[in-house]
């Protein structure tokens, strides 16, 4: 059974029946899996750059809990009720209006994959001294990267068990040969940076905010809430915030990450293989959550069209670096993905708190959380431009849980955000 579903896994229309529940050990490890991203790493050397090693390394702790939190909020409601990410924006959004942020969502891990791209075919051209055109391999890694998701032989989030023991073994290699060495003097160097230290923490959490926003496609196979909670545990707090310290330290001790690859002895020919499997796997789970997403959100469509779209979207974004500030990047998903997140913890814990999932929304469209999302990507984006340095997913995400229970409490019935009588087929152990 494959942990994120697939273009023939009824798993993304309906939600997943108690028998077919895994527990905890399957999604503990897929999670697990997907956050041990080379991606991590960078994020982790950016914030060192940008803030002084002992910022980056509070930043990059207080940015993951803050994601924890946020995420398991969301796990435990889609993992209790096992409900895929689709299935929880349409218990929210309602039938077409899930739509719009799904959609928004699948454009966004669809972003990853072309961040991932661009990171292989630079690392590459650094190792190799390629003179190629950095478009022609960017096509050609993206290419090579998607072909198993559009013929449908890879396995989604079961690909990326596969970079467990790569990152392990890359970051061992990394801590023995190029940390252990320069140790005694990693903490040196000026205490902060030129970016302020809130904006750090917001960079930390947004790099797996849409993947959090999104955690159903993983947690749904668990038996309860309480093994999503843990699962999301093992994915932010076990696996990426080991990584982002690993790329503070890298930072700190003085190596460009590109330098690890071009010693060209056999140990940099080592880590270079190390990471493109990684990169490999995690770009194998963005396209197919992205391309499953959109084809949740539009089940009419052939699943090789949608994943072919989604891969031509990738390499545009690629080419055009549209995605290639670390910085610029993390805090656009910020802003965009948190307000979606804020709307769904109000609708579970405050509008749903007698029913859970268990009934659906008799409008086809919730206009209440669309619009509170909205104002809270507004909000955000305000936040970002007007106080620098403020942590704004803890502003921007209550902010559009709390308009959301106004709005319903002023106008549910209008705005379509009514809970009806029908079941929605989700079944939850008490």
């Amino acid at each position: 059974m494959s942990l994120l579903r697939g273009p023939n896994d009824s798993s993304s229309t309906r939600p997943v029946p108690l028998p077919r529940r895994r527990g905890l050990i399957f999604p503990a490890f897929a999670w697990s899996g997907f956050s041990s991203a080379f991606a991590s790493v960078i994020v982790g050397s950016h914030l060192q750059a940008s803030l002084g090693t002992i910022d980056a390394l509070f930043a990059a702790t207080l940015g993951n809990w803050i994601l924890f939190i946020y995420s398991a909020a969301i796990s435990f409601a889609a993992g209790r009720w096992g409900l895929s990410s689709q299935l929880v924006l349409e218990g929210v959004f309602g039938r077409w209006g899930a739509v719009i942020p799904g959609a928004l969502l699948g454009a966004l891990v669809t972003g990853w994959f072309a961040f991932h791209v661009t990171l292989t075919a630079t690392i590459l051209a650094a190792a190799l001294h390629l003179q190629v055109n950095s478009t022609f391999t960017i096509c050609v890694i993206g290419v090579l990267f998607a072909l198993p998701v559009i013929v449908r032989i890879s396995h989604g989030f079961n690909m990326t068990a596969i970079a467990i023991p790569t990152m392990i073994l890359f970051g061992a290699i990394v801590f023995a040969h190029q940390l252990v060495p320069r140790w005694a003097g990693l903490l040196d160097g000026p205490i902060g940076g030129a970016l302020p230290f809130g904006t750090g923490v917001c960079i930390a959490f947004g790099t797996f905010v849409v993947s959090g926003t999104m955690t159903g496609d993983i947690v749904r196979f668990c038996r309860t809430g309480n093994e999503a909670v843990q699962a999301t545990a093992f994915g932010f707090l076990l696996t990426n915030l080991p990584f982002l310290i690993l790329g503070v330290l890298v930072a700190a001790s003085g190596i460009r990450v590109n330098d690890l690859f071009t010693a060209g002895n056999a140990l940099s020919w080592l880590l270079l293989v190390l990471v493109i499997v990684s990169n490999w796997t995690t770009c194998d789970a963005c396209l197919t959550n992205a391309g499953v997403t959109f084809n949740s959100a539009f089940p009419t469509l052939p699943w090789i069209g949608v994943a072919s779209a989604a891969t031509l979207l990738g390499i545009f974004l690629a080419i055009t670096s549209s995605v290639g500030d670390v910085s610029s990047w993390t805090l656009l998903l910020t802003a965009i993905a948190s307000p979606i997140g804020g709307v769904i913890v109000a609708d579970y814990y405050v509008v749903r708190v007698r029913v859970g999932f268990s009934r659906s929304r008799v409008a086809p469209m919730n206009l209440a959380a669309l619009f509170a999302t909205v104002a809270g990507m507004l909000v955000a984006l305000f936040c970002q431009r007007l106080i620098p340095g403020a942590i704004t997913p803890l502003i921007s995400a209550p902010a559009a849980g709390c308009l959301y229970l106004v709005l319903c409490g002023i106008a549910s019935h209008r705005l379509g955000a009514d809970l009806g009588g029908q079941s929605a087929g989700a079944e939850a152990l008490d």
